[in-house]
């Protein structure tokens, strides 16, 4: 048996309590057509380097746990969404499928974030086009020569000391507007919208603009909203995920290892010039992401975790009362923001022509982006019909002079069921 770490706890049980499916699917379109024997050759390779996430979830009465699992990863040639943990999958957490040329990432966020999956693509895509072309380079991608370290599999956040937390008072936070609830949109499933934006023009427009990828994105969102909503009663309140391995100095693990940094478009940013604007949201990031700030951060986390655990003795316990926690965290926040960076690996990256990032319905707004190979890589997930906010935030990108180019797409996030009793 292998317990739910104090990192990964949270994703598990309230996305179970929420009946959500939350798996991520990863999209890359290669050059040409995906051949698929030499695919498969790949995957095999990749869970051969990757031994601690072949695993299948069960539950008992208490709690849910992984064991072991010696099938193969299924390596499927189709494009249609499929069931992690089920039959179809060989009750893995992770899968592959391709289709023409594009080959299809689905796991479990519950076991990893976008990092820890991007550390298994890699690996995977580097043995496809070393295979396939022969001329790629593997510095910093993990490989089957790499000694396998217990800090690739340890939750940083199972280390971190277990601290009293009855007597840490909970942040007074209020509500964000939500363009669901207060905007008046009509809830639906999960729409996604795939942007391209060629990638020299955004920098240089952000960086003239000092601000980042990830924070331009944000601030254009906000005003964006504010433009359709300059009436509202509530704040917009946007989040902007980053990655908290640096600040736990944990590079290598697996585990979810993200914090927010809270992005407030207040009334004294909005009147500021849109510069001010970008400067006032890039020194939030730092300020949010100081490392002893964290550290702080995540203890308490980690510790209340713990603690909810130890608190709640069955499964259904710990789904509901995760999951209410994982849904008034979820109202603190307009929009999210993820940016999971530019590709790092140009000798596999030049084989690449697209990589999209399609997450879980989990907020009303939510944006993932990526970059390779010269272009920018932006999904607009929504849980609402109204395509209101992808036209305003596309005149949003026309005024500041940003070529785009928009496609919607099928909500294709794998489906994860809740593991029988055993």
């Amino acid at each position: 048996m292998k317990k739910i770490t104090a990192g990964d706890i949270m994703h598990v049980y309230g996305s179970f309590g929420q009946g959500s499916d939350y798996s991520v699917r990863l999209v890359v379109r290669m050059e040409d057509e995906v051949d698929g024997d030499i695919l498969r050759k790949s995957v095999e390779s990749a869970a051969n380097r990757y031994p601690y996430l072949l695993l299948r979830m069960k539950r008992d009465d208490n709690e849910i746990f992984y064991e072991d699992n010696d099938e193969p990863i299924a390596v499927l040639n189709q494009k249609e969404r499929v069931t992690l943990g089920a039959k179809e999958t060989g009750y893995h957490m992770w899968a592959v499928c391709y289709f023409e040329d594009k080959i299809f990432l689905d796991f479990y966020h519950g076991l990893c974030d976008g990092t820890g999956m991007y550390m298994v693509l890699s690996t995977m895509l580097y043995y496809y086009t070393k295979q396939k072309y022969g001329d790629v380079e593997s510095e910093g991608i993990r490989t089957l020569d790499d000694e396998i370290t217990p800090d690739e599999y340890l939750d940083p956040l199972d280390q971190l000391p277990e601290i009293d937390i009855s007597n840490i008072p909970s942040l007074k936070l209020k509500p964000a507007f939500s363009l669901v609830e207060d905007g008046g949109f009509t809830p639906c499933e999960q729409r996604l919208f795939d942007v391209v934006i060629p990638e020299k023009d955004f920098l240089k427009f952000s960086s003239a603009n000092d601000a980042s990828p990830g924070v331009m994105v944000s601030i254009l969102l906000a005003r964006t909203i504010d433009r359709l909503f300059p009436d509202r009663d509530k704040g917009i309140m946007g989040s902007y995920i980053i990655n908290a391995r640096p600040m736990l100095h944990a590079p290598n693990t697996h585990h979810n290892c993200v914090n927010t940094v809270f992005f407030d478009y207040s009334d004294k940013i909005k009147a500021m010039p849109f510069d001010r604007q970008c400067t006032a949201y890039r020194g939030k990031t730092f300020i949010q992401s100081d490392e002893e700030r964290i550290q702080k951060t995540m203890t308490v986390s980690a510790s209340r975790n713990k603690a909810i655990a130890k608190a709640t003795p069955t499964v259904e316990a710990k789904m509901q009362t995760y999951g209410m926690m994982l849904s008034g965290g979820r109202k603190l926040f307009t929009c999210m923001v993820s940016y999971v960076g530019k590709w790092k690996y140009p000798s596999v990256g030049k084989h690449i022509k697209e990589f999209w990032t399609h997450v879980p319905n989990a907020n009303g707004l939510l944006v993932e982006i990526a970059a390779v190979n010269g272009k920018i890589f932006l999904t607009m997930h929504q849980n609402f019909e109204e395509d209101t906010v992808v036209r305003a935030f596309e005149k949003e990108l026309t005024e500041n002079g940003i070529s785009f180019e928009t496609t919607e797409m099928l909500n294709d996030v794998a489906h994860m069921e809740l593991p029988e009793k055993v």
